[in-house]
Formats: C-alpha cells, sequence, structure tokens
C-alpha cells in the first residue's frame, strides 16, 4: 500500500512528495499492529467476526475495545511525535476525501493515501479488515490522477515492491508470486460472497413472492367474504406463490361441523368453492391436531386424510407428495393449503418458515373474521326469528286469555240469561194462545220470535264457552269432502267451475270429531263465499297432503275481497267481524279455531285485499300411538 501511495504522489508533486507519501501509506494502519500487539486474543476476535460477518473492521474495534485503530494510530504517532501528516493520514484515511474539514493541514497527503488504501483493496492486495471500496476513479480524478495513469501503476507495482522482500523477511517468496496469491485469496473471498448474495438473492425471491402472495389474497377479500370465498382466495393466492397447477385450502370452522373448502387450478374453470358434508368431517378431524409450541409454521408434510380433502375438490389424486401450510387458531390447527409441487418449489419455502407463517397468519386471521361475521349473522337470525316466535307466543296468550274470559263470561251469561229468556217465551206464548187482537197476536210473534233468536245466541255461546268434547275417528278424507262440495253447491250460487276440489291422494286419512270437522269446514267456506262476488267468484277447496304424512291440511282458497292487516290480526277474535251490522255474530271463525285446537289441529289464515284469502286447516292423519 505504501508503494502505491509513492508512485500516486510521485504523479501528482514529484518525487518529495511521493516519499513522504510512501511513509504515511507505510504507518497509515500501525493503530492495528498496536492493538494485536497489545491484545492479541481480542484483536483475534475482531478479525474472526469480521470475516464471518463481512464487516467493517472499525465498527468491530469500537464494539470490543471502544475505539478503533484509526483513533489508536494517530495517539500513538503523536506520542512518538512523528510529524502531524503522517497522524493525520493514519487517523482520516477512511474518511471520504469530500467529506476531510477545511482545518486538515495536510488533506492532499490524506487523499493520496486514501486512493492508495482503495485502490489496494479493490485489487485485493493484502488485508485490511474494510470492505467498503469508494469510487476509485472519482477519488484519483480528485488528486489529479487518470484511468491510464493508475493501470499503469497497477502493472509496475510488483517491480516496486521487489527491493522489501529482504526488509520484510519475505526472501523464499517472489513478489510477483505474492500478488498473484493475494489475488487468488481475494477471489475466493469474492466467490464467498457471491454465494451470499445468492443464497440472499434467493431469499429475496421466496419472500417477494409470499409479499405479492399477501397481496392477491387482501386485494381478493371485500370485507363481506364467506368462508369458501376465503378459502378460494388462499388457494389461488397460495397457488401463484409456489408456481404451481393446483392447490386447495380447507377450513372447519368447528369439530363435527361442515369443512368448507376452495380449489384453484391453472385451467379455463380455475376455482371452486365446496362444503364437504358433516359425515366426511368427522374423518377429516384428523386434519386438525395441537400444534405444539414453537412448531415449524412453514411447509410441512400433509397428514392422513388430507388426500381425501384433495380428491374431493380436484377430482384426482394428487401428481405429487402432498404438503400442508397449516392454517392455526391459537395452538390449534383448523386448517391449511394442499398443494402438490415439485422438490425444488418446496425446498425453497422451507426454507423461509417465518415468510409462509406471515402468509399463514393473514389466511388465518381472514378466516376466524369469516367464521366470526357468519355466526354473528346466524345469531341475529335466531334473534330474529326468535323474536318473531316470542312476539307469536305473546299474542297466542292474550288471545288464549281473552277467550278463556270471553268464554267463562258467555258461560255465566247464557246461564242467567236462559231462565228469563224462557219465563218471557212461555208467557208470550200463554198470551197468544188466549189473544182475539190480530195486532197484539203479531206483536206476541215477534216476541217469541226474538226471543227464541235470543235463546239460539245463547246457545251458541255455550257452543263456544264449552264446546262438546270431540270424538275422533279415522275418517277417508275423500268421502268427506265430496258430499259437502255438492251441499255447498247447492246451497250457494256457485257451479262446479267457481266451486271446485282437487285431492292429492283420494286415499288419505284425517282422525278427527267428523260433526265438529264438517262445522269447521262449513264455517271456512261460509265465510269465503261471502267474501266474494257471484258473478266473478272463483273458490278452491284442495288437500296437498301425502297419505304417508302425520298430519294433513285442507285448503280453502277464495278470489273474494279479502282482509286487511287489522282485521285479519282480529279474525279470531269472537264477536269481531268486518261486514255490516246484523250480518253475523262474528263466531264462525272463532268457533273454528277451538274446534281445530280440541282436535289436535291447527287453522291458520293468509290474505291480502283486493286478492283473496286462503284458510289452512291441518288435523292429524291417524290416530295417536302410545
Amino acid at each position: 500500500m505504501a508503494c502505491v501511495a509513492e508512485k500516486i504522489g510521485e504523479k501528482v508533486a514529484g518525487p518529495g512528495v511521493g516519499s513522504e507519501a510512501f511513509v504515511c501509506g507505510l504507518l497509515h494502519d500501525v493503530g492495528k499492529i498496536a492493538l494485536d500487539t497489545c491484545l492479541p486474543k481480542a484483536y483475534a476476535r475482531v478479525v474472526e467476526r469480521v470475516e464471518r460477518h463481512y464487516a467493517c473492521i472499525c465498527d468491530v474495534e469500537r464494539e470490543i475495545f471502544g475505539l478503533d485503530h484509526t483513533v489508536a494510530g494517530r495517539r500513538l504517532i503523536g506520542r512518538w511525535q512523528l510529524p502531524q501528516a503522517i497522524g493525520e493520514c493514519a487517523w482520516l484515511h477512511h474518511q471520504a476525501p469530500e467529506a476531510l474539514p477545511s482545518s486538515v493541514a495536510f488533506g492532499q497527503l490524506v487523499r493520496i493515501v486514501h486512493l492508495a488504501d482503495d485502490l489496494v483493496r479493490r485489487e485485493g492486495i493484502g488485508y485490511s479488515g474494510y470492505g467498503h471500496v469508494g469510487d476509485v476513479e472519482e477519488s484519483a480524478a480528485r488528486v489529479g490522477v487518470d484511468a491510464d495513469s493508475l493501470a499503469n501503476l497497477l502493472d509496475r507495482l510488483p517491480e516496486r515492491m521487489e527491493p522489501f522482500r529482504e526488509l520484510i523477511g519475505l526472501d523464499d517468496v517472489r513478489s510477483r508470486n505474492e500478488y498473484m496469491a493475494s489475488l487468488a485469496a481475494a477471489n475466493q473471498q469474492l466467490g464467498q460472497i457471491n454465494a451470499k448474495l445468492a443464497a440472499a438473492n434467493r431469499h429475496l425471491e421466496v419472500r417477494s413472492a409470499c409479499l405479492s402472495a399477501l397481496e392477491h389474497f387482501t386485494k381478493r377479500l371485500t370485507g363481506q367474504d364467506r368462508i369458501g370465498d376465503v378459502c378460494v382466495a388462499a388457494s389461488e393466492s397460495v397457488r401463484t406463490m409456489l408456481d404451481t397447477e393446483r392447490a386447495v385450502a380447507f377450513f372447519s370452522d368447528a369439530p363435527g361441523h361442515c369443512i368448507h373448502a376452495g380449489c384453484s387450478k391453472t385451467s379455463d374453470q380455475d376455482e371452486a368453492a365446496l362444503v364437504i358434508d358433516a359425515g366426511d368431517s368427522q374423518d377429516a378431524m384428523g386434519l386438525a391436531p395441537a400444534l405444539p409450541a414453537g412448531s415449524d409454521r412453514g411447509l410441512v408434510a400433509a397428514p392422513d386424510g388430507c388426500e381425501m380433502i384433495w380428491h374431493r375438490c380436484m377430482g384426482m389424486h394428487p401428481c405429487e407428495p402432498l404438503r400442508l401450510l397449516p392454517l392455526a387458531d391459537g395452538s390449534t390447527v383448523t386448517g391449511g393449503v394442499l398443494i402438490s409441487a415439485g422438490k425444488e418449489a418446496i425446498a425453497r419455502f422451507r426454507s423461509a418458515p417465518t415468510e409462509c407463517e406471515a402468509v399463514s397468519t393473514a389466511i388465518g386471521l381472514a378466516l376466524m373474521s369469516a367464521k366470526a361475521r357468519v355466526e354473528a349473522e346466524r345469531t341475529s337470525e335466531e334473534l330474529l326469528d326468535l323474536n318473531r316466535r316470542l312476539n307469536a307466543a305473546q299474542k297466542e296468550v292474550v288471545r288464549q286469555r281473552s277467550i278463556s274470559m270471553i268464554a267463562k263470561m258467555a258461560a255465566g251469561a247464557a246461564h242467567e240469561l236462559n231462565n228469563p229468556l224462557s219465563v218471557i217465551s212461555g208467557r208470550a206464548q200463554l198470551e197468544l194462545a188466549g189473544c182475539d187482537n190480530e195486532k197484539t197476536a203479531r206483536g206476541l210473534k215477534i216476541i217469541i220470535d226474538q226471543t227464541q233468536q235470543a235463546t239460539r245466541i245463547v246457545t251458541d255461546l255455550m257452543h263456544f264457552a264449552k264446546p262438546a268434547p270431540p270424538t275422533p275417528v279415522t275418517l277417508v278424507l275423500s268421502d268427506l269432502l265430496e258430499p259437502l262440495c255438492q251441499h255447498w253447491r247447492a246451497s250457494s250460487p256457485f257451479g262446479e267451475e267457481q266451486l271446485t276440489l282437487s285431492l292429492r291422494d283420494h286415499g288419505v286419512t284425517v282422525c278427527a270429531d267428523g260433526e265438529q270437522l264438517r262445522e269447521i269446514l262449513n264455517a271456512v267456506v261460509t265465510n269465503a263465499v261471502e267474501a266474494t262476488k257471484p258473478e266473478t267468484a272463483r273458490l278452491h277447496i284442495n288437500s296437498p297432503s301425502r297419505a304417508s304424512d302425520e298430519s294433513i291440511r285442507i285448503v280453502v282458497e277464495d278470489n273474494g275481497v279479502g282482509m286487511t292487516q287489522d282485521v285479519l290480526e282480529h279474525a279470531f277474535d269472537p264477536f269481531f267481524s268486518s261486514r255490516p251490522a246484523g250480518r253475523g255474530r262474528g263466531l264462525g271463525l272463532s268457533r273454528a279455531y277451538r274446534l281445530a285446537e280440541i282436535n289436535g289441529g291447527h287453522l291458520w289464515v293468509e290474505s291480502t285485499p283486493n286478492v283473496g284469502t286462503t284458510v289452512t286447516i291441518e288435523l292429524p292423519a291417524r290416530a295417536p300411538t302410545y
């Protein structure tokens, strides 16, 4: 290095400066000799760490000793009272020439030594422990040396070093050989550096692929994705990341539940989502083993059962051994991404467990978010349905309580009214028997008729309040409905085209009290007839039930005026009627509802104003077995 500094000094300012540059170059690293002499074991650690990590020797020296060789060299030269130029070169030779402060007295010499140091390090001559090499040509231009002069200087360097063989104890080594050995060592070091750089590049490629997969995955998500959608996005992202043809992502939302899966492959139909049924998922629960703390979250061998999921999604067995990228919920694997790829791709990504874990974590979080969203939606729907049923139950309780109170009141009123009505009717009949006045006789007849009408009302009230216990028998439904239809057609203005009957199965049976069932049907059909216009009326009665059903349904549909929501809510209230006063007592549907209930069935109404009404009667198809 001293020889190079000498030649640069001679080129720049002549032999005098060249001699000064030689001495400065010879002593510029005297601090290293001092530290190695005083602390040989510690300095050996410095050299070992520099070579292992390809670090700057000054940084390692400061870390271990608290100062580096440039400061040590400056202090030593000052203590020896050597010229200031030597001290400045020892202290500042690693500083960039453009960064030298103006207060430096021998800046030109410092720049010459800096250039010589960079040049020999670039050529791999000797050992400096300082890996960084600046722009040699730019530094040369600053001191006034062109590129051709630098090349000529290097060619003449072995010849200039020859006289110093004996001085430094290298009689048995030719300078040219030493120079070539230095070059060989430098090339070996460069080879090691290149190998590290190649490994770093491969790692960066893997990291880049993982980051691209994460970017692709997050762009696919909308925030409202279902579990299957996330599985499809995950399989596509991991397939692209590993540059393989097929990938399958799966997720079990809970033990014993279905497994959601999504697959991706390089074809026209390249994505699909499916749900593997609960029966399969029971066998597939082996895919969710406990994951020990600190285990590898990168690509691992797929456990037993994964091939079944692969086959269900792809319709074929894997061409290569399956690998699994686990997706974990805490310490438990709840799913994963299956891939079938070559050994080279697997090896690349098995060496990057941290990056693979980042992809795994992102997919796992998205799946847990989708699961939580699905569960929240399901809970919301269940709460809404529960609220609806609660409201219906509350209304039913109120209605039942109201009917019970009305029934008690009706029973009491009927009991109290029967005696006065009997007295009034009897006395009127006695008076009528001995009456000769025509006008008085007409009045007495009216009294008798009205008391009989009141008696019938009281009787109806008694029947509503305390209906007779049913005597259920098994009836063939067609034998019951067909005669009734004939009766309804005969007693109404409707013909066969307006009042129709259809039965899915003529052999279907119903278990109910025959008389009470006829009363139910008469009340429903009477309401339907009164709600329609004879000229446009359509009344249809059908039973859609099959004989194998546990219950049967009789549906009566009309195209009448329909009911408003307010009327529909009170349709089963006793004494409620939307028809004009005098048209009825409002007990028809109420009594029909009660009779359906005591026969073990149910009756409900659906209606739309100006469209029509549908009444459905549901009753047991056969007697219960105990």
